[in-house]
């Protein structure tokens, strides 16, 4: 069904496009993807697959042993994946973007060279450890300390929504090493294996995305190396600015697949399903529906694809990757909303997989920066 276009992609992209959707045809059709969310499994098997084929290197350069490819295609990748699971999606991105992209953006050299290669492989999961109890929108209210001791930080502290933690080989945590420093000053940054003595991980139960879930993360006295920093002491907060639109283009071509197989649920039930004589596609009032649907995912990925060039093209983009990130999200919402109206009672029941994009579509207006922080970040960029 899809019903998109090529949105200017090159024979190659096209390529990988069809590869990975053929690969989700395969390894996440819907009864794969209810039984992941259903039982609260994470999908490491269809990860592993997808890493053999060499997708996780996509956009590593290739001294590190990747392609060396753009975020054009780590779009596509995401699109498709997010089409059959957006949570086998975020397995991927988490990888790239917070795995990867933060060791490119402000990793050493001999960081690098140690870990870009196992994640172009495959063979190793990244998790972000930002989010603490006291610490939501406002990232730089951080409070879980790093004192130095020797050559080595001693880290106390709490997370909170820690997603994939307990699957990550390393996380991205987020740490204050100067409490006498201004909010914005004085936070580090360092990779963490959390496995480490004196990490200690807790599921929590939610709503949506309950197949890889969120963690409650505590932090007594854990003893990371001093090479295990990442970038500048105290340079932290530059250095999370620098991965964000990188984050927002990865939100958004995610949302974007999502909303995509939510339309062609609702698209299909409408013309199968038959009311008063006729499939319910037939009237005017599901027909409307459907069509602002697709205005809503058409619009969804000419925004992801647009940011996704400026990114390859070095292009300063934070207000865009804002735009893109708060209008793919709300469109996402829109569509399954609007799903679950035209699926009627079905769209309850996990028969359809109406109601995980329903569940899934709310916290993706809340994750990853909420659309309110969104929005005030583009009106600062308007100048206001």
């Amino acid at each position: 069904m899809r019903g998109d276009r090529d949105f200017g992609f090159t024979d190659e992209q096209l390529m990988l496009r069809d590869a990975v959707r053929d690969f989700v045809r395969r390894e996440m059709p819907d009864a794969e993807a209810r039984r992941h969310d259903r039982e609260k499994i994470a999908p490491l098997a269809a990860f592993d697959k997808m890493a053999a084929l060499g997708w996780l290197g996509v956009a590593i350069p290739e001294e590190y042993g990747g392609s060396g490819l753009g975020f054009v295609e780590l779009g596509i990748i995401q699109e498709e994946l997010s089409y059959g699971l957006l949570e086998l999606a975020v397995l991927f991105y988490r990888a790239t973007v917070h795995g990867a992209h933060s060791l490119l953006t402000y990793g050493n050299e001999a960081q690098r060279r140690k870990y870009l290669p196992l994640i172009a492989a495959g063979k190793f999961k990244s998790s972000m450890s930002l989010t603490e109890p006291d610490a939501g929108s406002d990232a730089s209210a951080v409070r879980t300390r790093a004192v130095r001791d020797g050559d080595h930080f001693v880290i106390n502290g709490a997370k909170v929504f820690n997603s994939q933690i307990d699957l990550a080989d390393r996380t991205v945590l987020v740490t204050r090493t100067d409490p006498s420093a201004p909010a914005h000053k004085g936070i580090s940054l360092f990779f963490v294996d959390p496995k480490s003595p004196g990490v200690s991980i807790e599921r929590i139960e939610t709503l949506a995305f309950r197949a890889v879930g969120t963690n409650r993360v505590t932090y007594e006295n854990v003893r990371v190396p001093q090479e295990d920093l990442l970038g500048e002491l105290n340079g932290g907060w530059k250095q999370l600015m620098t991965n964000l639109n990188k984050e927002r283009f990865s939100l958004a071509a995610q949302v974007t697949g999502a909303a995509q197989a939510a339309l062609d649920c609702a698209l299909q039930y409408a013309k199968d399903r038959k009311q008063f004589g006729q499939p319910i596609g037939k009237f005017q009032a599901i027909q409307h529906k459907l069509a602002d649907m697709q205005v809503a995912v058409h619009t969804s990925r000419m925004l992801t694809y647009d940011l996704a060039r400026r990114l390859d093209a070095g292009i300063d983009c934070r207000k865009e990757a804002s735009i893109a990130k708060v209008a793919c999200a709300e469109a996402y919402f829109r569509v399954a909303d609007e799903g679950m109206q035209i699926l009627g009672g079905y769209s309850l029941t996990p028969e359809f997989p109406m109601e995980r994009h329903y569940r899934d579509s709310r916290l993706m207006r809340i994750g990853g920066g909420t659309s309110e922080v969104m929005r005030t970040s583009i009106a600062k960029d308007l100048g206001l």
